[in-house]
């Protein structure tokens, strides 16, 4: 884990190219001005605006650093599975690997002040480690991830729950690690070894979907990073994505998008070249 504030060092921390992290990340800022393109959503940097960032997500900031007052968390998913655990932490957390939704939150001053104060609380314990420094930190980054998640499910309306049956958050877990090869209920029901009505009831409780949907949001994800980030072919892209022709990933796309992934692209590179 590590934890700054933005101030100390403002430069480091905005790179306004389209880049990949492998940890989870926090961006929290109490002032700032800017935008911060994120998982296919461009974002203003507002007051009290938080931005969530989980490994292998693409990010890109344009942002004054002469503005810029918060800080910057970030963590490995081992740091935190161990530090509290639980394997499967940052899977409970709705702001991480949420393709239904911005990773990103407003919050109001009370809220934010006491985020603020907690933040500020494990600077000072870092900086004045004792023997008991461990459980303090522990209970106070564990105190704003999970009041950071109450707060994120309260605005779109989603569980706050980070205690559900395991099985919802496996089923989230696998989602990261197979979305590319395997689209189908039916192959995440046998993995999980649950049954397609079990796993729709856990999904739906938690979020709000089918877990049909929730495979097509990520999955919709994965192809408008491609379209952004790369310049494969759509031919390629279907291939890379196990998609069995390239007419199907145009099909599923144009129904959740409204548009052809090459419109998609090309609006995309317009704006950015505007």
């Amino acid at each position: 884990m590590d934890l700054h504030k933005f101030e100390d060092n403002a430069n480091v921390f905005f790179d306004p190219n389209p880049h990949t992290i492998d940890f989870f990340e926090v961006m929290i800022f109490e002032n700032g001005n800017g935008q911060i393109e994120l998982n296919g959503h461009k974002l203003d940097v507002t007051t009290n605006s938080l931005f969530f960032t989980s490994p292998f997500q693409k990010k890109s900031c344009k942002i004054d650093p002469a503005t810029v007052k918060g800080f910057h968390l970030v963590f490995q998913n081992d740091f935190l599975s161990d530090f509290f655990d639980d394997k499967l932490f940052t899977y409970r957390l709705q702001y991480f690997f949420n393709s239904q939704y911005p990773q990103y939150l407003q919050l109001q001053n009370e809220d934010y002040n006491i985020i603020k104060l907690t933040l500020n609380e494990i600077i000072a314990e870092v900086k004045n480690y004792q023997n008991d420094s461990l459980h303090i930190l522990r209970s106070l980054l564990y105190f704003s991830l999970a009041k950071l998640n109450r707060l994120y499910s309260k605005r779109y309306n989603i569980s706050p729950d980070t205690q559900s049956d395991s099985t919802l958050y496996k089923f989230k877990e696998m989602l990261e690690k197979n979305i590319r090869s395997t689209h189908l209920v039916e192959e995440y029901c046998r993995l999980l070894r649950v049954t397609r009505q079990q796993l729709n009831k856990m999904v739906k409780a938690h979020t709000g979907l089918t877990s049909k949907s929730m495979i097509n949001n990520r999955l919709l994800q994965e192809v408008k990073m491609e379209l952004r980030y790369t310049d494969k072919t759509i031919a390629e892209i279907a291939f890379a994505l196990n998609f069995s022709e390239s007419n199907n990933l145009t099909r599923f796309f144009k129904n959740l998008e409204g548009i052809s992934p090459s419109a998609y692209r090309n609006n995309y590179q317009n704006d950015s070249n505007y």
